[in-house]
């Protein structure tokens, strides 16, 4: 999945099956992310619980200059020292928080409705700052529906933001020390339209040092919903999520042949063909048992993650699975060899090196 436009592209990969785990990578001009998910679930009285295992993290690079600001001298010292890369200008800092419990609500009496609960906990492993968002549980009543309550400490453990909302609509921080009244309108902070514009780490860092954006002293918005498109729109998914599954078709040729939107049921499933969908999910549950069964038996190779190699995160003390770097130099040569082939369907297994037909 590629985002020209906001210059980042992600991967994803179930890289266990037993239980399914899967992994995912983003690589921004600036940052990477990585994740891995195995859920859990069981039912409760009538509702669905879902609880996804597995550690979060994001990997920022920063300019040099902000290790020599005001701000950051007099913070205190730091959980540990900054891993600096003298040669382009920056240092990283390694951020990590845990999932949320997800709550299916109203399932026996047709009257679905979705809540997350618990805190999630956000820290970075260079300063020490701290941050706790407390999901909270409704009642019967209704109460605290969706609300957001949460703090921010420094690397002293003192607490310098309130948070408080509502998942489905914003979250605003409070200063403690914040000027105007309790009461008063949250700002908002517009992100800067040309930061996407910059096309390396390199421009983007060297952006950041002279355009940070700098914190109000009075409540401001930390995050907004975006608008919703309702056209053709039937499960109501963020305008994110349809993209997700999104194939033009110029992009069909070069995508690999595992990729998910080459997958039949999903496709049905999204333009509303229920029982075509049923019948491929069939399908390909029964081609997985035979490939599975093919490879108890010998007649093919024993399995293991194509994009993905599992490591060790001495920050977290958690394992987790890394990007080995190999795909997009792989999609780079499958792509030209489309091209010089005139292709416009999707490629072949042959075409990609040592994946499956899968679908």
């Amino acid at each position: 999945y590629v985002r020209r436009d906001k210059r980042y592209r992600a991967l994803s990969e179930q890289v266990e099956h037993h239980p399914p785990i899967s992994a995912c990578w983003v690589e921004g001009k600036n940052y990477v992310y990585h994740a891995d998910t195995n859920i859990k679930s069981k039912f409760n009285s009538g509702s669905l619980t879902v609880v996804p295992t597995g550690v979060c993290h994001v990997e920022l690079k920063l300019p040099l200059a902000f290790l020599d600001r005001d701000d950051e001298k007099n913070a205190g010292a730091a959980c540990q020292p900054p891993r600096i890369n003298e040669a382009e200008g920056y240092f990283t800092e390694h951020y990590t928080w845990n999932k949320l419990t997800t709550n299916v609500n109203g399932i026996m009496i047709a009257n679905f409705w979705i809540e997350h609960v618990g805190d999630l906990d956000v820290l970075n492993h260079r300063s020490g700052d701290h941050t706790k968002i407390t999901f909270m549980q409704s009642g019967w009543t209704g109460r605290n529906k969706f609300k957001v309550t949460g703090e921010a400490l420094d690397r002293q453990g003192n607490k310098v933001y309130d948070i408080a909302g509502d998942w489905t609509s914003k979250l605003v921080a409070r200063p403690v020390d914040a000027t105007g009244s309790a009461t008063q309108e949250a700002e908002t902070i517009k992100r800067p339209s040309h930061m996407d514009a910059t096309v390396s780490a390199d421009d983007a860092v060297k952006y950041a040092a002279s355009n940070s954006i700098q914190v109000p002293r009075t409540p401001f918005v930390l995050w907004k919903i975006n608008d919703r498109q309702t056209k053709n729109n039937t499960y109501n998914l963020t305008t994110y999520a349809m993209s997700l599954n999104d194939k033009p078709a110029e992009l069909v040729p070069y995508l690999c042949p595992t990729d998910s939107r080459f997958r039949p049921d999903q496709r049905a499933m999204e333009t509303g063909e229920y029982e075509l969908a049923d019948t491929e999910k069939s399908r390909l549950e029964n081609k997985q048992r035979a490939t599975r069964r093919r490879r108890e038996q010998g007649e093919l190779k024993a399995w293991k993650p194509r994009w993905f190699t599992k490591e060790f995160d001495n920050d977290s003390n958690e394992s987790y699975w890394r990007f080995n770097d190999a795909y997009w130099t792989e999609r780079e040569h499958a792509a030209q060899l489309q091209k010089e082939a005139g292709a416009t369907q999707p490629a072949s297994v042959d075409v990609w090196d040592d994946v499956e037909n899968i679908f």
